[in-house]
């Protein structure tokens, strides 16, 4: 089972890298063409996300690719600590609240935005220093991720319950599409697992509140009001995510009646309800598995068992290696971040859609074959049959750009140019410092 679970981080890892160089292909050789700021924004935030879960994943199976010698000062390992962090925050912040959603209008927000994750990351990482006293755990930067994520989820969950009429084309329902639509990837994409402690919060049992990074360990030396903090910041990130899923689970229910009876328009809000209701299972049958003994993890959500690291490939795995690199070939494409017009376009499109088509194939069969032994050899008679009876066309066809996705845009006050370099240069520099720490040492 150990190398079914190998292969499916191999496959993940191939498909983000093959979804990254195509993004990257069309966004860099247009650098100067006549998309609007928010587009080209669009597609580096894209790169850049797929940059950190490439580096990510590398550093999890090479270990030897990030700080492996002992001997390295302290402030390094710090930097890149923190280099680490400001990556990460960065990058989904800006994707919730820049891009398209028009929350952060001036660039003085950006810049506020920058300074409140710095001081964030210096509060939660002195708050758990080996010399730390108090020691506690301050959760500050995901709490500050979960305000932005509720804004996101307040534009999703609106056009996913309310959407304007197909037949409407003024501005406002446009634009409202189009952010609806992007809200609603956007969201999928920086769901964490710990969407899977949705049930074990409301009903208060040990896989939300004693699993890592959520575990209260603010010990007696802490004291009283320390030990307040962390909970309070605890019980406004778990229910957040309580109150996102349970919302999306509702509006997904309701927009599938709707579209059935023809009163909503069936297309990719549709496929996010499924989406949400498919990870409502896993969510239901991982708090099953966790209250009835079925399956255990150690408070870090490290397997201790097959059924647990069944139910983790087919939870964190499946979200991980499939949902998040096909959610960004999404929102570079669907949404204009990058232009396909040329016949030359479209059959690297197509060659793309067709990797795609396979990964996706690739990633259910090893999930099968984690669950129920199968022969390899079925891996390569599905991919023949997926590739020969032309499901790629799908894809591609959920793929184009509907017209207020080419047409919708909103003016920045400023100086664009400098935005858009400003932004880049907050995000790549902790990533480039992260990056060669692990290279150098």
């Amino acid at each position: 089972m150990s190398e079914s679970l190998d292969l499916l981080d191999d496959i993940g890892l191939v498909l983000s890298v093959f979804v990254l160089f195509f993004i990257s292909f069309f966004h860099l050789r247009a650098l100067n063409d006549e998309r609007t700021w928010d587009r080209k924004m669009g597609a580096s935030l894209v790169i850049w996300l797929l940059l950190y879960f490439i580096l990510r994943r590398m550093q999890e199976l090479v270990p030897e690719t990030g700080i492996q010698d002992p001997d390295v000062a302290a402030w390094i390992v710090e930097i890149t600590a923190y280099s680490s962090s400001l990556n990460f925050y960065y990058i989904h912040l800006f994707l919730m609240l820049l891009v398209p959603i028009p929350f952060l209008r001036k660039g003085w927000q950006i810049g506020v935005i920058g300074v409140l994750v710095l001081f964030f990351a210096f509060i939660d990482r002195t708050a758990v220093a080996a010399d730390a006293d108090p020691y506690y755990n301050s959760l500050l930067l995901p709490a500050f991720l979960m305000l932005a994520g509720l804004i996101c989820f307040s534009v999703g969950l609106r056009f996913l319950m309310f959407p304007p009429p197909l037949e409407d084309d003024s501005v406002e329902a446009l634009a409202m599409r189009r952010s609806g639509f992007f809200a609603l990837g956007t969201i999928a994409v920086v769901m964490d697992n710990m969407v899977f402690r949705s049930v074990g919060f409301l009903t208060g049992s040990g896989n939300a509140w004693w699993t890592f990074p959520t575990v209260n360990y603010s010990g007696a030396s802490a004291g009283y009001n320390y030990a307040m903090i962390t909970l309070a910041e605890m019980t406004f990130i778990l229910g957040s995510f309580s109150i996102i899923m349970i919302g999306f689970g509702v509006g997904a229910i309701y927009h599938i009646i709707k579209a059935y009876r023809k009163e909503h328009p069936t297309g990719l809000a549709t496929v996010f309800s499924g989406y949400i209701l498919f990870i409502w299972l896993l969510i239901l049958f991982r708090h099953f598995a966790y209250v009835s003994e079925y399956a255990t993890w150690t408070m870090w959500e490290t397997p201790l068992d097959e059924n647990a690291a069944i139910i983790s490939a087919l939870s964190d795995g499946f979200t991980f290696h499939l949902i998040y690199p096909t959610i960004a070939l999404l929102h570079a494409v669907k949404f204009g971040l990058i232009t396909i017009q040329t016949e030359r376009d479209k059959k690297i499109l197509r060659i793309v859609a067709l990797g795609v088509m396979v990964a996706i194939t690739a990633v259910f069969t090893t999930l099968l074959e984690i669950i129920i032994p199968v022969p390899d050899i079925l891996l390569a008679v599905v991919c023949g049959l997926v590739l020969a009876t032309g499901w790629e066309r799908y894809l591609i066809d959920a793929l184009e750009p509907d017209e207020e996705m080419k047409t919708i845009s909103w003016a920045w006050p400023g100086d664009e140019r400098k935005m858009m370099i400003g932004v880049n240069l907050m995000i790549g520099i902790p990533f480039l410092i992260k990056l060669l720490a692990g290279v150098i040492w």
